[in-house]
C-alpha cells in the first residue's frame, strides 16, 4: 500500500548524502531495470521519432479478458484511435502456462501483424509497484538522484539486486519557509518484472513500456484524451479483493492509495443479508419435513451482485436470489459501500488544501448507475463513469463502437497504455537512468545536427557568393568580347606590345610636362589657397630640374631606380617666409586654417609650420602686431 510521506529534517537527509555520496560512488546501487535484448541503436536513433511515428499498442491481460487498443500520433499532441480488440480469455487457461503463453500469441499476432514499427505497452498490476510521494531538500541538479535514491531508500527499504527503483520529479513546494522538491518514487520487485518480459519475449513481441493502471489514466489527462477541468479529480477503482484510490491534479498522479474493501466485501456483505432476509420464522417451521437452505454461496452472491450490470446476462430461475428486487441486492452490500466511502473520505482529508471536485468509478460493476451515483453523493461531489471512447472525443473516427457501456469503460487503462510515451509515462522498463544516457545521446545528436547544419548554410552561401561572383566575371567577359567584336581587330602579342610601348611613351611625356611646369603649378595653387591677410616675404623652391639631373639626382641615378626617386622627392620642397595679419587673438585660428587649407591640396603632401611668432609690425605710420611664421611643405 502507498503512502504519503515526507521529510521530517532537511539537515539529516543532506548529512545522510555527504556521507554515502563517496560510499555510492564506489559501490554503486544496481537499481537497473530489465530490459529485452535489442540491437544497439545508431548515433541518429533519437531523432527518428522527429521524423517517424510508430503506433501503440495498449495491453491490458485482466482476469476475464485481453485487451488491446492501437493509438496512432498524427501530429504534436494529436492521436488516432486506430483499432482495439477485447477477446475473452479461455476459462482453461491459466496465465503462466505455455497455453497462454500460445493464446497470447496468437492473439498479438491477429492484432498487431508483424510488430515492426509498434511500441508496446504491457499492464503491470498495480498491487506489485510500492508508490511513495515524498519531498526531499531543493538541491542542484547533480544532487537530485542521490538525494532522492537515498531518501527511497530509507522510506521503502528495498534492495538493490532484487529491486527496480524510478521516480518522476513533480514541482516545487515551499514548506515552512523551506524550499522543497516533491517527487513521486516506485518501486517493483526485479522477478516479477523479468517475468513479464519473458512472457512477451516467447510470443516474439519485444515490450517497450511496463506501467500500472494509475499511471495509464494519469496518461489520459496528460495528453488530454480526457479533459481535467482544470480541477483535481479522483479515480475509484473497484475490484475483486479490494480497491485502489487514485488523486490526479491538473493531470499528474498525486496520491494512489489501496483499500481493502472492494467486491469480495460486497459478496460478504451480500452473504449475510441473503441469510438474514431468507432465514424462516419459527412459525413457518415445517415439522418433519426435509430442511430448507436459505444459505448462499460466494459465487452465487458474486454473480447476484454482478446481474446488477445492466450489461449481464439475466438471472435464470435456478439461480439463488432471482426472485430478489435489484434495490433489494443494493441494500444488501450498501454496509460495504459505506466503508469503502468512508475510507475515501480519510484519503481526501489528506490531501491538505487540494479539493477534489469529480471522482471517476470503475472495475468489476462499472455500469450500475445507481452505485455510481450513491458513492458521488456520499463523497458529496460528481461521479462518473471514464468512458475514453465517449463519441464526443476528437480522436475517435472510423471505428465501431463497442456494444455496451461496461466494454466501453473497461478500456480505458488499455487506451492510457496506448498513449504511453517515455516523455510523459513512468515507465519500469526504462527508469532515470536510461532516461539520463538517452537525454546525454540527443544532445550530442543536436550538437552535431547543429554543426552539420552550420557547415551546409556555410557552404551553401561560400557557393551561392561564388556563383555570384562568377556570374559577374562571366557578364564582364561578354560584354568585352561584344566591345572587341564589334572593334573588328584581330589582338595579336605584336598589337599589345606596340599599344604598351605606347602607352609608356604617352605617360612618360605627361611626366616630363608635370615637372616642367610644376612651379607654375605651385604658385597657382598657392595664389588660390592663400587669404588676403597673409603676406608673403619670402618664397624658397627646391622643384628639381627637368633638363639635366643635379649631383645628388646623378649619383643616386648610379646606385640605382629607387634611391633616384627617393632624392627627387626630397628635392622637391617649398619653403615660405611670411606674415598673418589680423586681430591679435585670431592670428594663430588664421594661421592653422592657412595650413589646413594648403594641406588639402593634391599637390601638398605635408605642410609643417617651422616657426610662428607675434612681432610688431609699423606701417604708414601706424603700429600693429602680426603673427611671422616660416612653413615648409612638401610637393
Amino acid at each position: 500500500m502507498a503512502s504519503n510521506r515526507e521529510i521530517s529534517s532537511t539537515e539529516k537527509l543532506l548529512n545522510v548524502i555527504r556521507g554515502k555520496a563517496k560510499a555510492a560512488s564506489e559501490d554503486e546501487p544496481s537499481y537497473k531495470p530489465v530490459v529485452p535484448k535489442k540491437r544497439k541503436a545508431s548515433p541518429l536513433s533519437s531523432l527518428t521519432p522527429a521524423f517517424q511515428r510508430p503506433a501503440t499498442i495498449g495491453v491490458d491481460i485482466n482476469h476475464q479478458a485481453l485487451q488491446m487498443v492501437k493509438v496512432e500520433e498524427t501530429a504534436a499532441d494529436q492521436w488516432r484511435l486506430v483499432d482495439y480488440r477485447r477477446v475473452p480469455i479461455p476459462a482453461t487457461t491459466t496465465r503462466g502456462t505455455h497455453e497462454f503463453t500460445g493464446f497470447l500469441k496468437s492473439e498479438l499476432g491477429k492484432f498487431c501483424g508483424p510488430g515492426k514499427g509498434l511500441q508496446i505497452w504491457n499492464l503491470m498490476s498495480s498491487a506489485k509497484v510500492d508508490v511513495r510521494f515524498i519531498k526531499i531538500p531543493k538541491v542542484p541538479r547533480k544532487q537530485l538522484e542521490n538525494a532522492i535514491y537515498w531518501t527511497a531508500k530509507r522510506e521503502l527499504a528495498f534492495e538493490d539486486m532484487d529491486t527496480i527503483l524510478d521516480f518522476e520529479v513533480q514541482n516545487d513546494v515551499v514548506e515552512q519557509g523551506i524550499k522543497k522538491t516533491s517527487v513521486m518514487v516506485y518501486t517493483v520487485p526485479r522477478r516479477e518484472v523479468e517475468s513479464v518480459v519473458e512472457m512477451f519475449n516467447d510470443t516474439g513481441y519485444q515490450l517497450s513500456g511496463l506501467a500500472i493502471a494509475p499511471f495509464a489514466i494519469q496518461n489520459l489527462f496528460r495528453t488530454k484524451w480526457m479533459p481535467t477541468y482544470g480541477e483535481t479529480l479522483a479515480s475509484l477503482y473497484i475490484g475483486r479483493d479490494g480497491a485502489r484510490i487514485d488523486i490526479y491534479s491538473r493531470g499528474s498522479l498525486i496520491l494512489t492509495r489501496d483499500i481493502k474493501t472492494g467486491m469480495n466485501s460486497m459478496v460478504e456483505a451480500l452473504v449475510e443479508g441473503y441469510t438474514d432476509r431468507k432465514r424462516p420464522s419459527a412459525r413457518d417451521m415445517r415439522w418433519g419435513g426435509a430442511p430448507v437452505d436459505f444459505t448462499i454461496t460466494p459465487s452465487q452472491a458474486y454473480k447476484l451482485i454482478m446481474s446488477l450490470d445492466p450489461d449481464a446476462p439475466a438471472l435464470t430461475p435456478d439461480d439463488a436470489g432471482h426472485d430478489l428486487a435489484e434495490e433489494d441486492i443494493f441494500d444488501m452490500v450498501r454496509p460495504a459501500l459505506d466503508r469503502l466511502v468512508r475510507q475515501v473520505e480519510r484519503t481526501f482529508a489528506n490531501l491538505g488544501g487540494e479539493k477534489v471536485s469529480r471522482v471517476y468509478i470503475s472495475g468489476v460493476v462499472n455500469a450500475y448507475r445507481p452505485l455510481i451515483h450513491y458513492i458521488g453523493e456520499q463523497l458529496g461531489i460528481e461521479s462518473g463513469v471514464m468512458d475514453p471512447l465517449d463519441p464526443s472525443i476528437p480522436y475517435l473516427s472510423g471505428y465501431t463502437e463497442p456494444a455496451t457501456a461496461s466494454e466501453k469503460a473497461s478500456l480505458a487503462v488499455a487506451v492510457g497504455l496506448a498513449l504511453s510515451d517515455n516523455t510523459r509515462t513512468p515507465n519500469l522498463l526504462f527508469t532515470y537512468k536510461e532516461k539520463e544516457k538517452m537525454a546525454t545521446v540527443s544532445r550530442v545528436n543536436r550538437v552535431i545536427l547543429f554543426s552539420m547544419a552550420a557547415i551546409i548554410i556555410s557552404g551553401l552561401t561560400v557557393f551561392a557568393w561564388q556563383e555570384r561572383v562568377a556570374s559577374k566575371k562571366k557578364a564582364t567577359i561578354s560584354d568585352l568580347n561584344q566591345q572587341l567584336s564589334s572593334l573588328n581587330l584581330m589582338v595579336d602579342t605584336k598589337l599589345i606590345l606596340q599599344m604598351a610601348a605606347k602607352d609608356r611613351e604617352e605617360r612618360r611625356l605627361k611626366k616630363e610636362y608635370g615637372e616642367r611646369y610644376l612651379g607654375m603649378a605651385v604658385l597657382s595653387e598657392l595664389s588660390a589657397l592663400t587669404p588676403e591677410n597673409v603676406r608673403f616675404l619670402k618664397i624658397k623652391t627646391s622643384l628639381g630640374k627637368p633638363e639635366g639631373k643635379s649631383a645628388p639626382a646623378a649619383k643616386a641615378a648610379e646606385k640605382g631606380a629607387a634611391a633616384a626617386k627617393q632624392a627627387e622627392a626630397l628635392a622637391k620642397n617649398l619653403e615660405i617666409d611670411g606674415i598673418v595679419m589680423g586681430e591679435r587673438s585670431m592670428l594663430e585660428g588664421y594661421l592653422s586654417s592657412y595650413v589646413l587649407k594648403l594641406k588639402g591640396s593634391p599637390l601638398v603632401k605635408e605642410a609643417t609650420v617651422q616657426k610662428s611668432v607675434v612681432e610688431a609690425l609699423q606701417q604708414n605710420k601706424t603700429e600693429g602686431e602680426v603673427l611671422h611664421f616660416v612653413l615648409n611643405i612638401k610637393l
